[in-house]
């Protein structure tokens, strides 16, 4: 049973798991258990079972840091996950008691020795152990026996959850249903070809101006004085000595930027291959490539023109194929290979790489050769003085923060003591989204009673590494609501665009229904045919809008055609002709699904199991306060 309890703690499901009933152990960290229980009140009750105020922060902790949340973001939702993931820790451990599931004292004796910090030397020590919990006020029982009945629940859950399965048939239908490819185009009706027939009542745009104050609503605006100390500031009055140069120069741990990397300017031609293609489709790709290459080594002058137009890189095609020049280690490895064993004017192919299959010509190649001083002193000078203004930008930034709190009344002083220019700004408010004035610390001191009421100085704020600005408010402008004339225009355009969107709606469905009625309509222009699947669709193959119809056109009538809306008020038309499901032989690909599907079901298993549990438990919120966000400071 250990050994098999060992190789399940390995798998998906035990994360699955532990994320579940939130193990403290494997979540919280060690230090879970050297915490006394019990501190603070009751928040909520479980069949009886009372869960403490300590225990809740615990449980709050682990979400935050689950939901990377390193500033320590609070939110109801929050709390309750955390509430939920305590609720269910404690079922599980009834649901144990109740069904004497035990843990044998070699599994506990292997899961404590392979903890870090009770080894000394990369081994367990029990002297470490004991000293540890004892200076936590904990004893070795105390400590066991909190985390055998956390195992208990590892391994009562991986009972619960391996035993999902996949059947045969069911994963055949996966596979096809997922790898399908159509053959899909679309045309379009733009909302804008309707706003012409769009007619606003007079009185329309009075009314929606009403009814949305807050869209027009012009936020409080303050107008400024302020002052920046800078690193490249002081870098300008930075002298760069040539013993510095010649010193860095000579430096062992920068002989190795001296020397240059051979560069070689390749241009290719790139022919995909869709995902899910078959080995003939592959085959007829490669063919193509090859075909294309014995045409070029024939004719190299017609590459620019041959790669414009059969190129499917979106990158290069336009430039007749052109990479420029690259090192090593830059591109993909096959693709590099090829280009570094070419001489200048020397053809390859087809190289196969995971885009497809490339045809590649090296055009020039640029030898690796050792820097001389006179040639890296342009960019050696520019280190040197970077170094030196940043040391000398540690230095001042402690009197100029000084300087800008004891002379709160004006910045003129830091501004002459330093040798700055007091520049102005306007127009800046507490939404601002670009720029210095975006910085959340700035922002917040600039709005702030003592800077707007009492006209004092901001504090010195590093508003970027190697950047200090410090402002005072000279105007406060209270937010105001726009006036109906100026926001007029807007609510016309928007009005007007709203209404195009409804009649481009109105009109594309009354298309879709007659080509689905087997009408044609010559008016309608169709993009050109595109073998896609359903991740190539989702990947920007198709518009998203129409992605699911797309894919629910059925089989049986070709062609099939299906639309949507999409967001900016177009009505976009698909045509489906060809529907070619799925491979189910790929070994890889079958793996992946029956992965991906028992990870399904097995979590399918786990929340019908814990709903059960809920339904018969007495669950009682004791301290509903606990709930509720707490406001950041």
């Amino acid at each position: 049973m250990l050994d098999g309890f060992r190789s399940l703690s390995q798998t998906w499901v035990a994360k699955v798991v532990l994320a579940l009933i939130t193990v403290p152990f494997a979540l919280f960290g060690l230090e879970y258990y050297l915490r006394q229980g019990g501190e603070g009140g009751t928040v909520l009750k479980v069949d009886g079972v009372a869960i403490s105020q300590s225990e809740f922060r615990d449980a709050l902790r682990n979400q935050q840091q689950q939901m990377q949340n390193a500033g320590g973001a609070d939110s109801p939702a929050l709390r309750y996950e955390a509430m939920n993931a305590l609720v269910n820790r404690q079922l599980l451990l009834e649901y144990a008691a109740d069904h004497h599931l035990t843990i044998p004292d070699q599994l506990l004796v292997d899961e404590i020795s392979r903890v870090d910090v009770f080894q000394e030397n990369g081994k367990f020590s029990q002297s470490r152990y004991e000293q540890v919990l004892r200076a936590q006020g904990m004893t070795p029982a105390q400590f066991e026996k909190r985390l055998r009945a956390d195992l208990k629940l590892q391994l009562e859950q991986e009972s619960l959850t391996t035993t999902a399965w996949v059947p045969e048939q069911s994963l055949d239908a996966f596979l096809k249903l997922d790898g399908q490819i159509r053959a899909v185009s679309t045309a379009t009706l733009s909302s804008s070809q309707f706003l012409g027939e769009v007619k606003l009542a007079d009185d329309e745009v009075k009314k929606y101006y009403q009814a949305h104050p807050d869209e027009f609503r012009i936020p409080e605006q303050i107008s400024i004085q302020y002052v920046t100390l800078a690193a490249d500031q002081l870098a300008a009055g930075v002298t760069v000595l040539p013993e510095e140069l010649r010193k860095a120069y000579a430096d062992p741990a920068n002989q190795s930027r001296w020397t240059g990397q051979e560069m070689r300017r390749a241009r290719h031609i790139l022919l995909t291959v869709p995902s899910g293609a078959s080995p003939a489709q592959r085959q007829s790709i490669k063919q193509h490539a090859q075909q294309l290459l014995t045409r070029l080594q024939a004719h190299p002058e017609q590459f620019a023109a041959v790669a414009k137009a059969e190129s499917q890189d979106p990158g290069s095609a336009n430039q007749g194929g052109d990479l420029g020049f690259f090192a090593r280690g830059t591109m993909t490895p096959p693709f590099e290979k090829a280009v570094f064993a070419l001489k200048k004017g020397e053809f390859s192919g087809p190289i196969e790489t995971d885009f497809g299959y490339h045809v590649i010509q090296v055009t020039d190649i640029h030898e690796a050769k050792h820097l001389s001083l006179e040639e890296v002193t342009p960019q050696l000078t520019a280190e040197i003085r970077r170094q030196k203004a940043s040391q000398k930008f540690s230095e001042e930034a402690d009197a100029f923060t000084t300087l800008v709190y004891e002379q709160s009344g004006s910045l003129q002083p830091a501004a002459d003591k330093f040798h700055l220019t007091v520049q102005t700004a306007s127009g800046i408010s507490k939404d601002q989204k670009t720029g210095i004035w975006s910085n959340p610390k700035l922002q917040q001191a600039l709005f702030s009673t003592a800077v707007i009421k009492d006209h004092r100085n901001t504090p010195a704020i590093e508003v970027a590494p190697g950047l200090l600005v410090a402002a005072r408010v000279t105007m406060d402008q209270a937010a105001t609501l726009k006036p109906l004339e100026q926001a007029t225009p807007a609510i016309e355009q928007r009005l007007k665009a709203q209404q195009a969107a409804v009649l481009a709606r109105r009109a594309g469905e009354e298309k879709l229904k007659e080509l689905q009625a087997g009408q044609a309509d010559s008016s309608l222009t169709w993009s050109g045919e595109r073998l896609l699947t359903r991740q190539q669709a989702y990947g920007g193959g198709l518009p998203p809008a129409v992605v699911t119809p797309a894919f629910r056109v059925g089989e049986r009538h070709l062609p099939g055609y299906a639309g949507a809306s999409t967001p900016d008020g177009d009505f976009i038309l698909v045509r489906v002709t060809q529907i070619q499901p799925g491979r189910t032989d790929e070994p890889a690909a079958r793996k992946e699904a029956e992965t991906g599907l028992t990870r399904a079901y097995g979590d399918e298993a786990m929340e019908e199991f814990m709903a059960a549990l809920r339904q018969k438990a007495n669950i009682q919120v004791v301290d509903k306060s606990v709930l509720e966000e707490i406001p950041q400071h």
